[in-house]
This record gives structure tokens, C-alpha cells and sequence, in this order.
């Protein structure tokens, strides 16, 4: 789903509610997780996941072109857990057959 699907299922979802509105909306929630991520902070929405900048530490990697090495620095990346919630309703199948009869 990308963000004009999502602003389309609101749309029909809410049609109570401007589209110019729902974007808004749309917009003040990516930007706030995008500027607490940027600040360091971590971000936890209950039964969906959470959010956390981990380092990645600068490491010699190889250029796949012409296999030289080269000095990749150390960045910034995030990291996504799922909720347990939200994994038992992706996997319902799978945590419904207990894995802990089969051993």
C-alpha cells in the first residue's frame, strides 16, 4: 500500500471528512514519526510495532563493480519490531497449531 492508497481508503472510510482534511492528517502523523525517529526517540504504537534507531558500525565492504574495498561510515538505520498482537493476526494459522505439541 503507498500513501495515495491509504489516503483513498480513508477517503471511503470517513466520507464525512474533507480529503483535504484526511491528507492533513495523513501528513501530520508521517511527519511527527519522521522528526521523533530523527531525534533519536523511539516510537511504540500499540498492537502494530515499534520503531528504534539502532548504529550500524562503519565496516570495509567490497564494491561489486570492480571488487575493490571500500570504507562504508557508520549510519544511522531503523528497526522495526512487530507487536505480538499484530504477528498473531498475520500468522493465525501458523500460532493456532501450537508449536509447543509438536517437540
Amino acid at each position: 500500500m503507498v500513501r495515495s492508497d491509504l489516503l483513498k481508503k480513508m477517503c471511503d472510510l470517513y466520507p464525512n471528512i474533507l480529503r483535504k482534511d484526511i491528507e492533513k492528517i495523513i501528513e501530520v502523523i508521517f511527519s511527527e514519526v519522521t522528526k521523533a525517529l530523527s531525534e533519536g526517540k523511539n516510537i511504540e504504537i500499540r498492537g502494530f510495532g515499534t520503531y528504534k534507531i539502532v548504529k550500524r558500525k562503519a565496516r570495509v565492504g567490497r564494491n561489486p563493480r570492480n571488487s575493490k574495498l571500500v570504507q562504508i561510515p557508520e549510519k544511522n538505520a531503523i528497526k522495526w519490531k512487530v507487536s505480538k498482537d499484530f504477528f498473531n493476526r498475520l500468522n493465525k494459522n501458523f500460532t493456532e497449531n501450537k508449536i509447543s505439541d509438536t517437540y
